[in-house]
C-alpha cells in the first residue's frame, strides 16, 4: 500500500486588500495614556471622512474574546499605530503581544508599522529605533510646547503612510488597465484585424558601365 500523501497547511497569512479608498488603522497603547489616543482620535477625523477606519480595543463589545478579537482586527488591519510611553514598554500585552505580533506581519509585507512616541522613554534600546517614529524625529508629545501641534505632525505623518498604501494597492490595477488584462497579460489583439503585412524593401542592383 502507498503512503499517504501528507498536505501541508499554510500558515502565511495573506495582506489584506485595499477595498475602494477604506483602509484600518490598528491603535496600540496603554490606558495610561488613553487621553493622549482620544485626542489623536480627533486629529485624525479629516482622514476618517476620507475611508480611513480605526480601531482600539475600546472598540470591543462586553463579552468578547480579549485575544481572539484583537488577533481578528490586527489581522484585517492595513497600518499598526503604536503609542510608545513607558507604560507601553512595560506592558506586556502591549509590547510583548501586539507589537511583536505586528511586527512579525511587517517583515512577512502584510503590514506597515508607525511608532509615536507619547511621552520620553527608552525606545532608542528597542527594535523601534531602527525605523523612523512620530512625531518629527521621535519627539515626544509631552514634550512639545502645544499637544495639538505635536498631534498634527503625527497626523501629517500617518497620512503619508495612508497614500502610500493606496498608491501600492492601485499599482497591480493601474498596470491590468495598461495592458488590457490582469496585470502581466499580454494584450489581445483586436477581433477580425488581419495580421500585419512585412514590407520587403528591394535594392537596386548595381550595373557594370
Amino acid at each position: 500500500m502507498a503512503p499517504a500523501k501528507v498536505t501541508k497547511i499554510s500558515r502565511t497569512i495573506p495582506k489584506p486588500t485595499v477595498s475602494g479608498r477604506e483602509v484600518r488603522i490598528f491603535v496600540s497603547y496603554s490606558h495610561v495614556d488613553s487621553a493622549v489616543r482620544d485626542k489623536l482620535e480627533v486629529h485624525l477625523a479629516a482622514l476618517k471622512r476620507d475611508g480611513v477606519v480605526t480601531w482600539y480595543d475600546g472598540d470591543m463589545q462586553a463579552g468578547d474574546a480579549l485575544d481572539t478579537e484583537i488577533a481578528r482586527a490586527l489581522r484585517h488591519s492595513h497600518l499598526f499605530v503604536a503609542l510608545l510611553s513607558p507604560d507601553y514598554l512595560a506592558s506586556h500585552y502591549c509590547w510583548k503581544l501586539e507589537y511583536q505580533r505586528a511586527m512579525g506581519r511587517r517583515a512577512r509585507g502584510t503590514l506597515r508599522v508607525v511608532a509615536v512616541v507619547v511621552r520620553p522613554c527608552d525606545w532608542k534600546a528597542t527594535t523601534a529605533a531602527g525605523f523612523k517614529l512620530l512625531p518629527t524625529d521621535g519627539k515626544p508629545i509631552s514634550r512639545w510646547r502645544s499637544q495639538d501641534q505635536a498631534l498634527l505632525d503625527v497626523t501629517q505623518g500617518i497620512r503619508k503612510v495612508v497614500q502610500a498604501i493606496r498608491k501600492e494597492a492601485l499599482a497591480p490595477r493601474a498596470r491590468a488597465a495598461k495592458v488590457g488584462g490582469p496585470a502581466g497579460a499580454p494584450a489581445r489583439a483586436k477581433r477580425g484585424s488581419a495580421p500585419a503585412r512585412k514590407r520587403t524593401v528591394r535594392t537596386p542592383t548595381k550595373t557594370k558601365r
